[in-house]
């Protein structure tokens, strides 16, 4: 993300200049005219001005559940017919966390000064989720800010609790993870050497088992300070690959073909690309700008790039079902209800029953999965302490029936 310092017109024709953060400048000239906004200047922001920016080295987040909360308190304030702003005050007030209340600050201060929630909200880049803003601005051209405040309440809650079901049913199955692996370090690096000088006093051939896990756990004690910072540069390198464009497609891609998994990511991406489009169109944001939010909004690269290229085609005049289907990605149920729905003026309704029939499907497949899980892990554990047991054992059996002879 970069910053350009921009100088724009409203439609009410006041002239603000304000700091943005985007990708690209194009990027943020289609935002501008999105919101009929009058384009002076965009200049990008020079590289020692950002890092003179001390502002920009203090960490700021906002987890889902504190900005839930405040949208339901600043939606109850607005029904109760308080302005915006004097809302503003009292919730900014109220705000524990540092980060926010500055935010919270800075947008009542816009607001002061003419500008609009939306465009206030929108001023902060990626702090807030661009459905958001984009949702208040056709709250604003409407006159029911309160109507869509409650449907973005609505659609949080859904999303928040999917994504407390996958969190909460793979925290088990990762304790075991973490479990076999402390287990099994310890047994290589500590109970096996124990048994080294007791295997060489024996005076006989170790078995091939013995001296394999022997000649492991050995290999790892004497290049342990090798292997370490080895670990640590591969997991770096991982995780910069991770973050590049690539890497980020090419994680996103693999995740998709994870046998079991990958169908769960794949359903978890439809549910969450079609509730936010149908909130999206619900709220009387035209569908292509819905579609190109949507987009941004699954939260896998692939499905991103996939769906901004439907929004061209539906820009084109395409219908939207043919060029979902297209995309190889949605499943022919969810493109036979989004062709019912557009067909008969239904289409939001048809892309919530659409995501709320996945999110069912994404419950049921986590219980398979995690149930399926635990025991493969339980019986991975079995087998590593069996392995174990069985190298430490088969020296003593060897030696013993030697001696009988």
């Amino acid at each position: 993300m970069a910053d350009f310092i921009c100088r724009l017109g409203t439609p009410t024709g006041q002239v603000i200049e304000r700091t943005y953060s985007a990708q690209t400048e194009e990027e943020l000239r289609r935002d501008f005219e999105t919101q009929d906004l009058l384009i002076f200047s965009i200049r990008r922001k020079a590289a020692a001005a950002a890092l003179l920016d001390l502002s920009a080295f203090r960490p700021k987040r906002i987890s889902a559940k504190e900005f839930l909360i405040f949208n339901q308190e600043l939606a109850s304030l607005i029904s109760a017919g308080l302005p915006i702003v004097s809302s503003l005050d009292i919730l900014i007030e109220r705000r524990k966390n540092p980060a926010f209340k500055e935010v919270l600050t800075d947008i009542r201060d816009q607001v002061k000064s003419g500008a609009a929630l939306s465009e206030a909200f929108e001023s902060h880049g990626d702090l807030f989720p661009k459905l958001y803003s984009s949702s208040l601005a056709s709250g604003e051209r409407s006159g029911e800010i309160v109507n869509v405040l409650r449907r973005f309440i609505a659609y949080s809650k859904t999303v928040m609790a999917l994504r407390k079901k996958v969190v909460a049913a793979m925290i088990y199955p990762a304790i075991l993870s973490v479990l076999a692996v402390f287990l099994i370090v310890i047994l290589v690096t500590f109970i096996l050497p124990k048994f080294q000088e007791f295997f060489a006093d024996m005076n006989t051939e170790l078995p091939m088992l013995t001296a394999a896990l022997l000649w492991v756990s050995t290999s790892i004690r004497s290049y342990m300070f090798v292997l370490i910072p080895a670990l640590i540069l591969g997991v770096s390198a991982l995780v910069m690959y991770r973050q590049s464009e690539a890497g980020a497609l090419g994680w996103d891609r693999r995740k998709l073909r994870i046998p079991f998994v990958g169908r769960i990511f794949s359903k978890y991406a439809i549910s969450r690309f079609c509730r936010t489009l149908g909130t999206l169109v619900q709220g009387g944001i035209p569908l292509v700008s819905s579609l190109e939010i949507s987009a941004r909004a699954v939260g896998n690269r692939i499905f991103e790039k996939e769906m901004l290229g439907v929004a061209q085609k539906v820009r084109e005049g395409q219908p939207l079902w043919e060029s979902l289907e297209k995309t190889g990605l949605m499943t022919d149920m969810a493109v036979e209800m989004i062709k019912v729905g557009e067909s008969t003026g239904s289409l939001e309704e048809m892309l919530t029953n659409v995501a709320s029939f996945y999110d069912d499907e994404i419950d049921t497949d986590l219980t398979t999965v995690v149930s399926l899980m635990e025991p493969a892990m339980l019986i991975f554990m079995g087998v590593v302490v069996a392995t174990m047991i069985l190298a430490i054992y088969l020296p003593l059996i060897k030696s013993y029936t030697a001696s009988n002879y």
